[in-house]
């Protein structure tokens, strides 16, 4: 492995201070737990790494009519956290699947984002909630809807220097209908990385869905907004004959690969059967059923 400087700023001033100094040449490093791996399968080979885990600014959890999460936000802190676990159950679900718990112990949400993996197990929850992505740079802070983050493979809309420094959720409560959520996964083995993923969000007005948002990951070069699907729902009641078009629509709507963990056809299949799913589930919490 090829030999690197590493520094550890305090302020996000210094840390912008640096990687500019690097002019390219550096990497931002949260928890290290894919960056570190990439580095010693030679994909990358940075002149310096400069971490983020000395800038407190970054480490924090707040509950404020919404939620807001630090990029440097430990993803174990997320599990056990009783808010996310009440109010954002899709995203407890997603954090407590991801990876094992000694990675958890170090991983980051922002790193589980900036990483830009069309797996990441954090994507599919936040698009369904419409967060609010809190990027910051020598210029000054900047929003970026979730949706527009992801631009492939291992893109994503920030610049070399600027770093994801907040993630932003809104309340997601609405007074006149009641919100349930839901996320799943599927890999080859458990701690294994997604085959696919899936999420779904409905309010529901009696028996009719006022609002439904569903997401995938694994299945695109990134994190799916699945609309045609949702467009399905929103204004209807839930019907199984509903939900078997709905799956049929997610199997054309998505656009996966074949690789080593599975077949394109497979992924089609099971995200439809997935969204299927998390759209019965979270019609579960809406019910008092889970």
């Amino acid at each position: 492995m090829k030999k690197f400087d590493y520094y550890q700023p305090e302020t996000l001033k210094e840390a912008f201070s640096l990687m500019e100094k690097f002019k390219g040449r550096a990497k931002y490093v949260a928890g290290g737990t894919d960056l570190i791996v990439r580095i010693k399968q030679k994909v990358i080979q940075p002149g310096a790494l400069i971490s983020l885990r000395g800038i407190d600014a970054l480490k924090s959890i707040r509950h404020n009519g919404g939620l807001s999460m630090g990029s440097m936000t430990l993803i174990r802190n997320m599990e056990r956290d009783a808010v996310i676990t009440r109010d954002y159950p899709a995203l407890k679900q997603a954090v407590s699947v991801l990876a094992n718990p000694q990675i958890r112990n170090v991983a980051t949400v922002g790193g589980n984002f900036c990483n830009s993996a069309p797996c990441a197990d954090c994507a599919p929850p936040l698009l369904v909630m419409e967060a609010i992505l809190m990027i910051d740079g020598p210029g000054g802070t900047r929003e970026v809807p979730v949706d527009d983050f992801f631009k492939g493979p291992g893109e994503n809309c920030m610049d070399s220097v600027e770093i994801l420094k907040a993630i932003k959720v809104p309340d997601i409560r609405n007074p006149k209908f009641k919100t349930g959520m839901a996320f799943l996964k599927t890999g080859r083995v458990a701690q294994d990385l997604a085959i696919a993923s899936a999420a779904a969000l409905v309010s529901m007005d009696g028996k009719i869905c006022r609002e439904c948002r569903l997401a995938a990951g694994s299945v695109g070069p990134i994190p799916l907004r699945l609309r045609r699907a949702e467009k399905l729902v929103k204004g209807e009641e839930i019907t199984p004959e509903l939900l078997e078009q709905v799956g049929k629509t997610v199997e054309q709507e998505v656009s996966p690969i074949t690789d080593i963990r599975s077949t394109e056809e497979y992924r089609r299949l099971v995200t439809g059967v997935m969204i299927r799913r998390g759209i019965g589930q979270a019609i579960g919490m809406v019910n008092g059923e889970l």
